[in-house]
């Protein structure tokens, strides 16, 4: 697997990206503060981080990637978005997913029938979930395995 990094210095190149999912951590997040996951149509997936790095991504500049950014509200302990084609999931311990409408069904599907009942579990799981609806044969990754190959 090849996690392609998004950095201050080539956002550029990533504006026009096909985003299926992404998540998102808070600054205090558990896992990796300020890290964005991004999961493209063909399911590559991007890694920024908005807080820690030598190469972090300013503040403003993640909207040029992710334009539903945007379209976020954040409250105290939730962001939801005013997107009607997005789709917002929380995935415990200040981390956050964001999907496109047409994978939300079955994304939901998948939670319920899975066993995703344990705080932190659906966290670990999402990559796979969404590679699996996407037909991709990395349906089982989890982030931990992401962790693994940056």
């Amino acid at each position: 697997m090849n996690i392609i990094e998004i950095s201050e210095f080539n956002y550029q190149a990533y504006t026009k990206l096909d985003i299926v999912a992404f998540s998102f951590a808070y600054e205090g997040a558990m896992g990796e503060h300020g890290g964005i996951y991004i999961i493209d149509k063909d399911g590559q997936i991007y890694h920024a981080n908005y807080c820690y790095g030598d190469n972090c991504i300013e503040r403003e500049h993640i909207k040029d990637i992710i334009p539903v950014f945007t379209d976020l509200e954040f409250g105290l302990l939730a962001c939801e978005t005013k997107n009607e084609n997005w789709a917002s999931v929380d995935l415990g311990f200040g981390n956050r997913l964001l999907m496109r409408k047409e994978i939300s069904e079955g994304f939901n599907k998948e939670v319920i029938e899975g066993d995703y009942k344990g705080f932190g579990v659906l966290f670990q799981q999402w990559p796979g979930i969404v590679l699996g609806l996407l037909g991709k044969e990395e349906s089982h990754l989890t982030m931990n395995e992401i962790w693994g190959e940056k």
